[in-house]
This record gives C-alpha cells, structure tokens and sequence, in this order.
C-alpha cells in the first residue's frame, strides 16, 4: 500500500525552481493553479513529499514570542526568500521534514535529500570568484537554515562548523559598502543569531573553533538592550551578562581568585538588579513573555553560583561548598517553580526556556527536583517539536550518574582536584555537562 504525502501548494509556487514542459502545458496549468499538487521527490515504495504551508503557519510562526513583521525574521525575512531561491527551498523543506520525523521515523529520507540538496546549492554558490549583495545574504540565510537543521536533528556537532562558518561570511558581508533595507534587516537577524548561539555554546562546552571574545551586538539593537527580544526570549542586556558569565568560567587562572570573587560578585549584582522590558506587543506582565524571560535570567545566576562553588572546590576551600549548594538548589526550585507556574503557555512556542531548565536539571540534587526535570523534559518530548530536547535531557542523566558516584567515592574527587593542579596541561572541564558531553561522544549540545 502507498502513502502519499502531498505538497501543499500550487504550479505558480514552484515553476521558479522546476524547469520542464509540463509547466508550459496551458490546458493543464489552468486546471492546476488552485489545486493542491503532488510531486515525487523519488520512485520508491514511500514517495514522500513534505509541506511548505506547515512550515510558515506552525514552525516559523512559533518561533518567536511575537508573530509579526518586526519580530518574527523566521517568516517575515527567511521564509520568503525560500520562494525565490532553489537553496533555501530544500533548506526550508529539510528542517519541515526534520521536524515531521520526530513523529514519523520515515520522513528521515526526505528530510537527508533536501539537506542534501542544500548543501550542494552551497557548495556552488561557495565557488563562486565573487558574490552579490542578494547571493551573499542567501548563504547567509542558507547557511542559517543549515545550523538550525542540526541543531533539530539531535544536536548534531556539525551545527558548531556552520555556526563558524556563518561568521566568516558575515563578515565578509560587513566589508561590503551598501546595503539594502531589506538586506540591513537580513544582517540585523544574522548578528543576534549569532551572538544567541554563540553566547549559550558557551555556557555548555569549551568552542575552540570560534572566537572566545565576547560577541558585538549591533548599535541598534543596544538602543534598546534592555527590552525583551521576542526571538532569544530575553533581553540583549542578559545576553550580554550570561556571556560575561561565561568569560568568568572560562578563565582558568585559579591564582587570581581575588579578581574572581570581585567579578563574580559584579555579575550576581548586575543580574540581580536586571529589569527586563516587556516588547510593544506584550504589554501583559502575566504573559510567557516575561516568565521566560525572568527564567533565563535566573538560569544566568543559576550558572554564574554552578561557577563560583566549582572555583571554590578548585582551590580546595570546602568550607564554601555547603553554602554554594544551597544557593545553586535556591535557583534550581526558582526556575522549576515558575515553570510548573506558566509551563502551558511556555510550551507553545519554540522560545521554550530549555537553557535554565538544562542547567537547573544538571544542578538538581534532590529526587523530588529531579523527578520534576524529568516530568518537564517527558512533555516537552511529547510534543515531538524540538530535536535537541532528547539529548539534553541524556546529558542530564549522565550528569546525576556522575554525581551520584561522586557522593559515594568523596575520596576519588579530592584525588582528581589534586592531580589537575599537579598537572596543567591536562584538559579541565568548566562545567559537568561539559564532561558528561565527552563521555557520550563528545556532544555539542545546543539549548536554543
């Protein structure tokens, strides 16, 4: 028996990218224009087609907190520029089918050929001496949707080579003299996207690859930092601390503990102090919106306390680890508790805070936190709409499996601590997470 999945949409929406004579048939195209139409992809037992519509109405239109023109760039900027080029259209189609086989294993195939199909779209218009201004932001928008595939597809390693990549167009774009509005608003989007993933990669794993300073954010977008992005789900002021959090963590100079205790202690103030502004569109305090927004920010002092017990541990100033665990369990039931307050609302969008729910998963030590990460990570799972969801909650797991050990073998963790500080070229780990990552097969776990 064949299933047919049908392509929901007309000859006029694809004879842009379709080159054949059936497109010239006027008896035919007249009966068509308003017709769905079905077009097999492959001639197998399974000739799956996957839906554009779908893509625009359910993804893109949940992709951000607000759907409209100024600040959704999903559907407003992207999705558009997918019914003008070829490589974005199969981009566009491989994160749909991705999407679709959360729930449905067999759309995996379609969801590799148009991947496919996009990457060797890129690879010409890479080899390509030179590039326009339109062929430049249609890499750029390419190689986006690219990220995000991998991103969706467990969180596949090859997310952090695009993320890379992105960066060095960008800035080849930047050189370029002249803009267009619509390609000024294109590089807008492109210099947050950036800078989200880039700031929260961070935060989960040591990025060798990628510059280690702390990403520039465009003059207009820190107009108006302290404002909710609609799309990151918290303000750029955040965004910008939870990176100077990060630079925190990642500096290994245990012999400046001075230094580090003054920052640490500048951050936790600044966070503390943090006023996060509700967008034009949301202007009900009782909405998802600020809810999200204020459990990233706790997941900010979340990470920043994870920080300073683990430096404390580092330099073996026990006498700190108490208090530092009864901070970090203050923030963890913060977060669960605001969730289990708004998570119906929270789970309606893709803007879903998985980046303090993560972090407050790994730092649960207690089996009535943890039972409730896990009811929280079973739900979002049954969703079947984010890809990244089922590897975190795997990194979580290993986490408390190191734990747990941890607690019965006290000794052997006094015997690590020493054997780092006698050898320093040996690799550290910054967070847990980052080495449970290792374990499992040196993950590069995306929380977007």
């Amino acid at each position: 028996m064949r299933i047919w999945h049908f392509l929901n949409t007309t000859t006029k929406d694809l004879e842009f990218h379709f080159d054949g004579d059936w497109t010239k048939s006027s008896s035919t195209e007249q009966n068509s224009r308003h017709e769905p139409l079905g077009l097999s992809l492959r001639h197998d037992p399974l000739p799956w087609k996957i839906e554009i519509r779908p893509c625009s109405h359910t993804i893109c239109s949940s992709s951000t907190l607000v759907d409209n023109a100024l600040y959704n760039p999903y559907r407003y900027l992207i999705l558009p520029m997918a019914l003008e080029s070829q490589a974005l259209y199969h981009a566009t189609l491989a994160i749909a089918a991705n999407t679709l086989k959360l729930s449905d294993p067999r759309y995996r195939l379609p969801a590799l050929e148009h991947h496919h199909r996009a990457l060797s779209h890129l690879r010409n218009l890479l080899s390509q001496d030179s590039w326009a201004e339109k062929e430049l932001d249609e890499m750029l928008g390419l190689v986006l949707m690219l990220c995000w595939f991998d991103i969706s597809d467990s969180s596949r390693p090859s997310w952090v080579t695009h993320l890379n990549g992105f960066q060095d167009l960008s800035r080849t774009r930047q050189r370029r003299p002249g803009r267009s509005p619509h390609s000024q608003d294109l590089a807008s989007f492109f210099d947050r996207y950036f800078a989200f993933h880039l700031v929260l990669a961070r935060t989960s794993f040591r990025i060798n690859d990628l510059p280690c300073q702390s990403p520039l954010l465009p003059d207009s977008l820190l107009e108006n930092s302290d404002t909710i992005d609609p799309y990151m789900g918290f303000s750029h002021s955040l965004l910008l601390l939870i990176n100077q959090v990060a630079e925190l963590a990642w500096n290994q100079a245990d012999n400046q503990k001075c230094t580090h205790n003054t920052a640490a202690s500048r951050l936790r103030k600044s966070l503390e102090g943090l006023d996060q502004i509700l967008p034009s569109q949301c202007d009900d305090p009782n909405t998802e919106c600020a809810a999200i927004a204020e459990a990233n920010r706790l997941g900010a002092l979340l990470l920043l306390q994870e920080i300073s017990s683990s430096k404390s541990a580092s330099t073996n100033n026990l006498r700190q680890q108490p208090t530092g665990t009864q901070e970090k369990t203050h923030y963890v039931k913060l977060i669960l508790n605001l969730m289990l307050e708004k998570k119906a609302n929270m789970m309606r969008t893709a803007v879903l805070p998985l980046w303090p729910l993560f972090l407050a998963g790994c730092c649960a030590s207690g089996e009535e936190e943890r039972i409730t990460v896990m009811q929280f990570f079973d739900e979002v799972e049954g969703i079947h709409r984010f890809g990244n969801v089922a590897p975190a909650m795997e990194v979580i797991e290993m986490v408390w499996r190191q734990q747990d050990l941890s607690v019965q073998d006290e000794r052997k963790r006094q015997r690590s601590v020493i054997a780092n500080e006698g050898h320093k070229e040996t690799q550290k780990f910054r967070f847990p997470w980052e080495h449970a990552m290792l374990m499992l097969g040196n993950w590069k776990l995306s929380l977007t």
